[in-house]
């Protein structure tokens, strides 16, 4: 009779099948909510074969009926990278468009995140254009734009454009650019006039050098011929 309870646990455990697994602790309960949401029995157990992961379970009979509410709902979630994990690739040495196209990616990566943890929100594609910063710090940024495409459940978005403007995009003051007066020359390069005084003396302090490089030369050269004629000269005999 001792055999009996055991038999029937092994029949109980051989009638439930996972649908999902190396789920994190939040995509799991996502899972769940969403099964529990269409009335089928689901269970969240560890993950045997990853650590640290989750793996959700229904009965056998059910699993096409999950896997079908799993697919409309697009579950599981693929976590987009974050600015840590995108900088964090490439190559041994990157390049600056490389590094830039990283960072955006990154960032667009954590909005998405962050609005795809809005309940309702099944998902959420964040697409930013950021122009790299032009090598001249005195012109003013360039201007960047975003688009956001948010798929919710339901007919009301569960939050503004508003509220996702606010989240994604991000003012910053653009500094006034210089008025025609407040620019000089010095020789062909168009400078700002507070600049002009730092930029002629490493003008003037950049044409001493070549001179006194210059007169090191000539000295030098003059004393390497006068070598050369006095070696060539025949000796003198008493």
């Amino acid at each position: 009779m001792r055999a009996l309870p055991t038999l029937l646990l092994v029949l109980v455990a051989g009638c439930s099948a996972p649908v999902a697994g190396a789920l994190d602790d939040s995509e799991a309960n996502r899972v769940m909510v969403a099964l529990d949401r269409a009335g089928l029995d689901a269970t969240k157990e560890p993950d045997p074969v990853t650590e640290g992961k989750w793996k959700v379970e229904v009965q056998r009979d059910d699993v096409p009926r999950a896997l079908a509410v799993m697919r409309d709902e697009e579950l599981p979630r693929v976590a987009p990278s974050g600015v840590l994990e995108a900088v964090g690739k490439g190559s041994l040495v990157p390049s600056e468009a490389a590094e830039h196209a990283q960072l955006v990616a990154g960032i667009a990566g954590d909005l998405e995140k962050s609005l795809e943890g809005i309940d309702g929100v099944l998902s959420a594609r964040v697409h930013l254009n950021v122009p790299t910063p032009g090598p001249l710090r005195d012109l003013p940024p360039p201007h960047g734009s975003a688009s956001v495409l948010l798929e919710h459940r339901g007919s009301t978005p569960p939050l503004s454009a508003d509220s996702v403007q606010r989240l994604v995009m991000i003012s910053r003051p653009v500094p006034a650019a210089p008025a025609a007066g407040e620019l000089g020359h010095v020789g062909p390069i168009a400078v700002a006039r507070r600049s002009m005084r730092e930029l002629q003396g490493a003008l003037v302090g950049l044409v001493a050098l070549v001179a006194i490089l210059a007169a090191a030369t000539l000295v030098l050269y003059a004393r390497l011929t006068r070598a050369r004629v006095e070696a060539a000269r025949p000796p003198v005999r008493p």
